[in-house]
């Protein structure tokens, strides 16, 4: 009798779920251990960025150039050897292998910030900030590789969506859990609780290699992710982005996108360091940001992402995040005249300086706009694109790119500062600076729609011998 009613909660639960997602019954079991590692993989990275961020001011925000070229040299140097043992190991001991590795660096780093020295505790922070930004890009490259090879093209289209849900709320998890708890145990304790959820992790994967008989997978049918890309891999990308004019406009796009994230970066930290003396504090700060941000992510993904793409267009969602930027720092530019004195008046946001309070909310409001919007629209801005093309590009564009937008923007940042530049004349300047981003976005949301709706097929793929030099 108890079997049968198990039996009959079991099918009342897989029907409600196929309200929401097109599951079939035999999939259940997969789809809730990939729901899992994802939630578990993500809650994971968000209980260590806000600790990422507060440790990067332990020394104060001018470090920062150094931090951002020392992590764009560790991606550098990593992703070859990353990629290599992608293709080489199994995938039943390779996944565990890096997310072990992983939480052995993680014990190390504890026993470091908690044993070493005040004078090498700083060292231990700044590894610690370049650890995790690599870690953040291969840990989830490994779960997105790993999904492709245990599920079909029809079933991805399913399916992805609502694996993608337990990202989202394992995001909002991890950054409500390191807020609630960066001050009442510590945030340096927070890397035992990001080991937990990757062990976690680690057993989903266990299971699914199970589940779908992946046990005796041979070597050499491992792909590597879409981040572990090898030498010639970023050679190859770099030449492609020389030679394709619509290649151009996208690593434009994703170095202004870097450039004007790591300026508004840099200026937080500075406030951050002249305003919040307390690391567990900071990590509080920084926890509630990502909170925020993940929340009116997921909102807006469920409610209006689709719908204003399809309604506006893929140039509508390039411009929207550069608009947003352009507003952002126009807003800011006043707070940070005006704001010293209605904090010398007694005015605060909570307790927050004035200043402070509208970076962040600035902060909040461009990154909820990158993944509702302007994210969404530059994965599609490779549909018009080649396979092979887009796998070589993107790869190159997504991380080295990327990261060249950060260092310079750093190094950039310190630059005028050193000129005498004051925070408030910095974020004037980059008014135009963000003017330049959004005409970037036009341009090649028009190319993209050019390419979309040419008469020729010729011109709607673009090739991997072009012949055009037009620049951006």
């Amino acid at each position: 009798m108890k079997e049968d009613a198990d039996e009959v909660q079991t099918g009342a639960f897989i029907r409600a779920l196929q309200r929401v997602v097109a599951i079939e019954p035999r999939e259940m079991r997969s789809i809730v251990w990939s729901w899992l590692y994802f939630f578990s993989l993500l809650a994971s990275t968000f209980v260590l960025r806000p600790l990422r961020d507060s440790m990067g001011l332990n020394g104060g925000a001018d470090k920062y150039p150094w931090l951002f070229t020392g992590t764009l040299v560790a991606m550098v140097v990593v992703s070859p050897p990353f990629a290599l043992l992608v293709t080489k190991l199994p995938r039943k001991r390779f996944i565990p292998i890096v997310y072990r590795v992983s939480m052995a660096c993680l014990l190390a780093f504890w026993l470091a910030l908690k044993v070493l020295p005040e004078s090498l505790n700083l060292a231990a922070a700044y590894t610690f900030f370049i650890w995790f930004s690599v870690f953040n890009l291969f840990v989830v490259s490994v779960f997105r590789g790993f999904m492709a090879d245990i599920w079909r093209l029809d079933q991805a289209k399913r399916l992805f969506g609502f694996i993608g849900v337990g990202g989202t709320l394992g995001a909002l998890a991890g950054s409500q859990i390191a807020s609630l708890l960066a001050k009442s145990i510590g945030s340096v304790n927070l890397l035992f609780l990001s080991i937990i959820l990757l062990e976690v992790a680690v057993f989903s994967v266990h299971r699914l290699v199970v589940i779908h008989r992946i046990d005796a997978a041979p070597p050499g049918e491992n792909v590597p992710a879409p981040a572990a890309i090898s030498t010639a891999d970023m050679w190859r990308g770099l030449k492609l982005i020389i030679s394709q004019s619509y290649l151009r406009w996208i690593a434009s796009y994703t170095f202004m996108y870097g450039l004007i994230g790591t300026f508004l970066y840099y200026q937080q930290g500075k406030l951050v360091d002249l305003t919040i003396h307390d690391r567990d504090v900071r990590t509080q700060y920084f926890a509630n940001i990502e909170f925020w941000v993940q929340l009116g992510t997921v909102l807006i993904q469920f409610l209006l992402t689709a719908r204003l793409i399809r309604w506006f267009g893929i140039t509508f969602a390039l411009i929207s995040q550069p608009a947003i930027a352009v507003l952002g720092w126009i807003v800011l530019s006043l707070a940070m005249v005006y704001g010293p004195w209605l904090g010398a008046n007694g005015f605060t946001v909570g307790q927050l300086a004035p200043q402070l309070a509208v970076l962040a909310g600035v902060q909040i409001l461009l990154r909820i706009s990158n993944f509702a919007t302007a994210q969404p629209a530059r994965e599609a801005l490779y549909t018009v694109v080649e396979r092979e093309v887009k796998y070589k590009s993107k790869s190159f564009i997504d991380t080295f790119i990327y990261r060249l937008g950060d260092c310079l923007g750093a190094w950039a940042f310190m630059g005028i500062q050193a000129v005498g530049a004051s925070l408030a004349a910095i974020a004037f300047l980059t008014i135009p600076i963000a003017g330049v981003w959004v005409f970037v976005g036009r341009s090649l949301g028009r190319k993209q729609r050019e390419l979309t709706d040419g008469a020729s097929s010729s011109k709607i793929e673009v090739a991997l011998e072009p012949t055009e030099t037009e620049t951006p």
